[in-house]
């Protein structure tokens, strides 16, 4: 069953929004129908954007910038050189975004309904387009999350801590008031994600493959000179692929495993937490466990065809 879908993005720092990207514009079940960036330069994530969907033949893909967000600095490289190298060697000017802003978008796309929102960054925009209109949280037949933490992160043999929550914790008061409305969520948290690796002979193959191929292999490299914790990363481990799995889960669960507890958002000891609440949760569908191995080679098979 195909889904409509609008991509809320902070695409330009980690490599796995473009990773995201490239899976919704290539999975035949997806209609992608927009896309909105959030956090810092939200002008240059959209050109970010909008070259990758030029290089996929998506010039029908409309591309809005968003908010800011609160603590954008915890999302962007100090002098913004990692987002200009992931834009590349083009001309920022020859690639068009949308005279609507993100917020104006969202609210705009889902007032009909029929629209699902998945959003691969910080809760900003949906936060504002919720103190714009408030009925927003009903409008969206599906808000999918990539972000919270429900287990205990395990990373090499390394428990890691709760702040490695990135997208909750950019802008934590967004994260409280849109996870909080009553949308009807799917999570993807990284307690899961964070063992979904690609692997460095499907980045041979996926270099192999056409233009945009090309391209998201570029962005990897430029990603791979950046990369943390190289001291507990084995070898032949490229990039971890956070986004394109709670993109994927949205119309594929074949990898995965998903319970429907109830979810509530609260701070504690400075960030910005998920829990299960039997009293103040709303029930969502979340993802607990998922085949790594087997989501790769699915997410590599779909961005290679053409």
């Amino acid at each position: 069953m195909s889904i409509s879908l609008l991509l809320d993005t902070d695409i330009g720092g980690d490599v796995d929004d473009a990773l995201a990207l490239a899976f919704a514009v290539r999975h035949p079940d997806i209609d992608l129908r927009a896309v909105t960036t959030v956090s810092g330069d939200t002008v240059r994530r959209a050109r970010i954007a909008k070259k990758l969907l030029l290089l996929a033949g998506r010039d029908d893909v409309e591309v809005a910038a968003g908010v800011r967000g609160a603590n954008p600095e915890r999302n962007e490289s100090a002098d913004g050189s990692q987002e200009a190298a992931m834009l590349g060697d083009v001309g920022p000017t020859s690639l068009e975004i949308s005279e609507r802003d993100a917020v104006t978008l969202l609210l705009d796309e889902c007032e009909p309904g029929g629209m699902q929102v998945a959003t691969i960054g910080m809760q900003s925009n949906v936060a504002a387009a919720l103190d714009r209109d408030p009925a927003f949280a009903a409008n969206v037949d599906r808000l999918a999350v990539m972000g919270g933490m429900f287990a205990p992160v395990r990373f090499f043999g390394e428990e890691l801590p709760p702040s490695l929550d990135h997208n909750l914790n950019v802008d934590p008061q967004a994260s409280l008031r849109a996870l909080n409305a009553g949308f009807n969520m799917l999570i993807t948290p990284i307690d899961v994600t964070m063992t979904a690796w690609l692997m460095q002979e499907q980045l041979d193959r996926l270099r192999a493959g056409d233009s945009l191929c090309r391209e998201l292999a570029r962005q990897i490299d430029v990603y791979g000179r950046g990369k943390h914790w190289h001291g507990l990363i084995p070898e032949g481990h490229v990039c971890l692929l956070h986004d394109p799995l709670a993109v994927a889960c949205m119309v594929d669960r074949r990898f995965v495993t998903t319970e429907r507890p109830p979810v509530t958002v609260a701070m504690h000891q400075g960030n910005a937490r998920t829990f299960i609440d039997a009293v103040a949760g709303f029930e969502a569908e979340v993802v607990r466990s998922v085949d790594a191995a087997g989501f790769a080679e699915f997410w590599l098979a779909t961005v290679l065809r053409a």
